[in-house]
């Protein structure tokens, strides 16, 4: 849990669950298979003992596979060219490995990868494709106070809100391997506590599909889908656009989109949908990020009367086709911009704080709802 944030759209984080079980930012055992193939096939026809040396080297998942990755890439190359020079194998591997790293580009696994490398995992997921929950953590987060000055200060944009928590920044709530049991007593039971219900939880996934699952399993209980708690799910390209009409099946009073990283031009439908957030890729292997991408959604959300919230430009903006250089590695300084058109970070005018006093909780209502470990 961190109380303060650099994501220019929260006031804090939260993790009750640390990890995912893969998605398009960060892939799976068979993902990799099938990118190991797709790669090799391009190069020359994959022999059945590739196949099978291939198969031996990513089973022991994801993770291990990118530790590993410049040791398997060499022995996947030599198994694939047995009879070429030592000169081609290693520009075979070398070129391998460059294309596997491409695959990795989940945030939240770098910052996985970092801590386990240095043998500090306890407080999160190793490896990181298996989730792991911190029951606890969402009461410690609904027990904060209202946003401070200084938290107003440093980004003005926030400034009137209540405490906008983002739940599942370093991981996936919603991962196959985690039960509606676990989410219902940590996540709902802590947001509609009197502590929780005067913040505002934004809780990002990739699965919305099963975000509706988990709502129908709580409806099945007689428990409504928290007023407090805004459904959000990502929308990185074309290919999944689809989560679009999966998070409208979920029965929330605010849904949001987080169309970011943003790799190339999308067009949706916005009826149904609250918020909508925007952003280019950072890091290594950022993918460019044309404007225009960003000015086609801001006019769509125009149309549609839905806030729009311009986070980032991203590691390689391109403007009007030509690169914006920016000091800023994510290009999230606005004071760097040489417009003005796209310096727009709205929010949903309900998320603000209410004219009473948002701190008057008494400590003995301070839900400890799934706070085994408080």
């Amino acid at each position: 849990m961190s109380r303060y944030t650099n994501i220019q759209w929260a006031h804090s984080t939260n993790n009750p669950v640390m990890g995912c079980d893969g998605c398009e930012l960060y892939p799976t055992t068979a993902n990799l298979r099938s990118k190991f193939l797709e790669f090799l096939s391009e190069h020359n026809e994959v022999p059945l003992e590739t196949r099978v040396a291939l198969d031996v080297a990513i089973e022991s998942g994801p993770q291990a596979v990118y530790s590993s990755r410049e040791v398997i890439c060499q022995t996947i190359s030599s198994s694939a060219l047995p009879d070429a020079p030592t000169e081609e194998v290693t520009r075979l591997a070398v070129s391998m490995q460059a294309f596997i790293e491409k695959l990795y580009v989940c945030y939240a696994f770098k910052i996985h990868r970092y801590v386990n490398a240095n043998g500090k995992n306890s407080g999160f997921a190793f490896p990181f494709e298996k989730p792991k929950l911190f029951p606890g953590r969402m009461a410690k987060a609904a027990r904060m106070r209202a946003p401070s000055l200084v938290e107003s200060e440093e980004k003005p944009w926030i400034a009137g809100f209540r405490r906008l928590v983002f739940v599942s920044d370093m991981g996936d709530a919603l991962s196959r391997r985690v039960p509606f049991e676990f989410l219902k007593a940590e996540i709902v039971d802590n947001v509609t506590s009197p502590a929780g219900q005067r913040h505002i939880w934004q809780w990002l996934t990739k699965r919305p599909k099963r975000m509706a699952e988990f709502a129908r399993w709580l409806a099945v209980q007689g428990i409504p889908w928290p007023e407090n708690l805004v459904a959000m799910t990502s929308v990185t390209g074309p290919k999944t656009v689809f989560r679009v009409r999966q998070l409208l099946d979920v029965p929330a009073i605010h849904r949001g989109l987080s169309v970011e990283p943003l790799r190339a031009k999308v067009s949706f439908p916005m009826d149904g949908i609250s918020w909508l957030i925007v952003g280019g890729e950072s890091g290594a292997n950022a993918h460019p990020f044309d404007l225009e991408w960003a000015e086609s959604l801001l006019a769509d959300s125009r149309r549609a009367s839905v806030p729009f919230f311009m986070k980032q430009l991203g590691r390689r903006p391109v403007n009007a086709g030509e690169p914006l250089l920016l000091k800023d590695a994510h290009g999230g300084n606005w004071d760097e911009w040489p417009f003005d058109h796209l310096k727009v970070r709205e929010f949903p005018s309900s998320w603000r704080t209410p004219t009473s006093a948002v701190d008057s909780i008494q400590p003995s209502q301070r839900s400890t709802a799934g706070c085994t470990n408080a």
